[in-house]
């Protein structure tokens, strides 16, 4: 069934047959990750694990059966026979019996192990999906970038072919192309730096989403990457989001609970349990046939089970400690991730939204300009580097917006800026 869905979630993907590009949206990403990464899929099985342990902690014990016979009579040198008055058989039936509600506490212990299995899954689904959309984004203003180089680098070819011409008849100097050509290999190194980095992000990106070919990935975002609103929630709001969704907080609690149950089954363990026996014995005393009862148990004079429950009441103590030291961490979490998102998002509301656009624009202004032989060659260059510089930092502010969103929904537990 799991893979009948990855299939129909890859048919949705857009793939380009002639350089094998995936397009996915980030909400198609995080599906085929909920549903295809093998992380998630064994953190599962640690679930099922646990599950397994209530049902064998709530199991009885078994009784024992045991049976003796008498193979050879040494008085009358005779084998000994089943059915013979010169041969012994002995038969012995017991059953322990748990008292304390041993076997309960132990269920319980049981169940807070696998709360906390269920609670180490869900942390695990909030680091991997940090890193998932932290991915996509990173993979998307990288393309972002790449586009704006490869759109600049396009049009100083064109630049430089045509001053190549003026050059070989003589009608430019040779200082000038080859400031033009030092340019371009500068641009091209730079965007080979970023090409290595996209090929960083996809392969996270196709590892998170279960990709099983070798795809370009491509993120689509949907609608305006910069209208989630920071202002609608307080810190306030924002930890009482945590204290619900911050999983690795809630196992503190779970493991106090454990170290709890775990210090209400070692106190029963120092009560003894009883053994009941039924006992056949065949020609074994004055009696021909005796049948006995019995119960049995140990006495409780030297070990009361004190070291391990001392052990269990110490482990409470640490894991309370550890509960308030883990919960002040993320109330500060919470606060330092909020103020960083509330500043990325004021720095980056200052630029125009056009900005991008009219500064393509200038630039455009310029080149003609150049080729008009209005502007020198070094002053070409300066506004073509403060141009991609311009382009890359805008890039980069946009970036960081939605950096520290996605950190804040992280710290919190649950996306809540999207």
């Amino acid at each position: 069934m799991k893979k009948l869905i990855f299939v129909l979630l890859l048919l949705s993907f857009k793939v380009s047959a002639q350089n094998d590009t995936l397009k996915i949206s980030l909400n198609q990403a995080e599906n085929a990750f909920l549903q295809e990464n093998l992380q998630l899929i064994a953190a599962k099985l640690g679930i099922s694990e646990g599950r397994a342990y209530e049902i064998q902690a709530g199991l009885r014990v078994n009784p024992n059966l045991y049976f003796e016979h008498m193979p050879y009579n040494s008085q009358s040198r005779e084998l000994g026979g089943l059915r013979k008055s010169n041969a012994e058989q002995i038969v012995q039936f017991q059953y322990l019996l748990q008292v304390a509600q041993k076997r309960q506490k132990a269920v319980s212990l049981a169940q807070a192990n696998t709360e906390q299995a269920e609670n180490s899954f869900r942390e695990l689904v909030r680091n991997l999906q940090y890193q998932l959309r932290s991915s996509f984004y990173d993979l998307y203003f990288t393309n972002q970038a790449l586009a704006m180089y490869e759109q600049e680098m396009s049009s100083l070819q064109q630049t430089l072919s045509a001053y190549q011409e003026q050059y070989n008849k003589g009608n430019v100097p040779l200082k000038d192309l080859a400031r033009l050509k030092a340019y371009l290999v500068t641009l091209n190194t730079e965007k080979q730096t970023l090409i290595q980095q996209r090929f960083d992000d996809e392969r996270d990106l196709g590892f998170l989403i279960g990709a099983k070919n070798n795809y370009l990935i491509q993120p689509i975002i949907e609608g305006q990457i910069n209208n989630a609103d920071i202002n609608k929630f307080t810190i306030s709001d924002l930890w009482n989001i945590a204290s619900e969704n911050r999983y690795d907080l809630k196992s503190t609690l779970t493991q106090q609970k454990i170290e709890e149950r775990n210090l209400s089954l070692q106190m029963a363990n120092r009560k003894p349990d009883l053994t009941f026996q039924m006992t056949y014995d065949r020609n074994g005393g004055y009696v021909q046939n005796y049948v006995g009862v019995g119960v049995s148990m140990n006495l409780p004079l030297f070990n009361k089970n004190q070291g391990n429950i001392q052990a269990a009441q110490i482990r409470i103590q640490e894991a309370e400690n550890i509960q308030n030291s883990y919960q002040l961490k993320v109330e500060k979490e919470v606060q330092n991730a909020y103020h960083k998102a509330h500043q990325a998002d004021e720095v980056a509301k200052t630029i125009d939204g056009k900005f991008s656009e009219d500064f393509s624009k200038l630039i455009g202004g310029v080149l003609d300009n150049y080729r008009k032989q209005n502007i020198t060659v070094v002053e070409f260059i300066d506004f073509f580097d403060s141009y991609k510089q311009t382009i890359l930092q805008y890039n980069q502010l946009q970036n960081d917006r939605v950096s520290a969103f996605e950190n804040l929904n992280y710290v919190v537990g649950k996306t809540i800026l999207n």
